[in-house]
């Protein structure tokens, strides 16, 4: 049967073929949910992955869409496809939430162990929503269907023994992140030197990172050192953290940028 959508032309504007084979899978579920008159549910996306996916939704007829990820300020959510008129709840989100607890004194445990811990469960990224890290664990929004298994199986994290029980949404903690304000002064607002400022590194350390595809920008790998970056802007780079860019004015006489940075520990 031929499709609803025009695939082509939705996507015409993606270069990134992970992002493309992404959003390909969406447009799959909104074409299930608008044949069938049904409900349909993606996995969870990061705030960029959802921005260029619900660009694409607003302009399909006929059916609406909703986000979530388990609380208001969740970085990565779920959406929800539906025929207009549907009234849509929470447990349309079929979300489950975890509290993993451990002895973590003596070894901790970042966003990157639990993460890679639950990974090797054999569970795939889109399953997972946020990981509220704290002292003495963490805190996972996943999918419902999987939590009977993650239960049953997650064991262990960074060689240090947990416990996973189930938890309601009202007892998630809401995560305040830890952080550092750096300010500066650089020469450009180039990607690399903002990059250099933010994690105490050299150019000659981040180039080759940032051609390797380590680096993101609100959310989007950027390849390209001379990357302009913008106050209010995100930068993730694997293996080293996350800043963001709180202030960004210039250039001076002598032609420098002033920079105010602040980096989550």
């Amino acid at each position: 049967m031929k499709g609803i959508v025009n695939r082509e032309r939705c996507l015409s504007h993606i270069r990134d073929e992970e992002l493309k084979s992404t959003l390909t899978r969406l447009l799959d579920r909104w074409e299930r949910a608008y044949r069938s008159k049904k409900q349909e549910i993606t996995g969870f996306y990061d705030p960029y992955t959802r921005e260029m996916g619900e660009g694409i939704l607003i302009g399909l007829p006929d059916m609406g869409y909703a986000a979530f990820g388990g609380y208001p300020e969740a970085e990565r959510k779920r959406l929800v496809l539906f025929p207009e008129g549907n009234n849509i709840k929470e447990e349309d989100f079929h979300l489950a939430y975890l509290q993993v607890e451990g002895n973590f004194k003596f070894r901790s445990a970042n966003h990157r162990d639990y993460l890679g811990s639950l990974l090797n469960l054999g569970i795939e990224r889109e399953k997972i929503g946020d990981i509220i890290v704290g002292d003495q664990g963490c805190q996972v929004v996943l999918d419902r269907d999987l939590a009977p298994f993650v239960i049953l199986n997650w064991k262990q994290v960074h060689q240090v023994t947990v416990k996973v029980t189930e938890i309601a949404r009202e007892d998630l903690v809401m995560p305040r992140a830890e952080k550092k304000e750096i300010k500066s002064t650089v020469a450009s607002p180039r990607l690399d030197a903002i990059l250099g400022i933010g994690f105490g590194l050299s150019r000659t350390k981040t180039l080759p990172d940032i051609k390797g595809g380590k680096v993101q920008v609100n959310w989007k790998t950027v390849t390209e050192p001379s990357y302009r970056i913008n106050a209010g802007d995100r930068i993730s780079y694997r293996g080293k953290g996350r800043i963001s860019v709180e202030d960004f004015s210039g250039p001076t006489q002598k032609g420098r940028y002033f920079v105010r940075i602040f980096r989550y520990l």
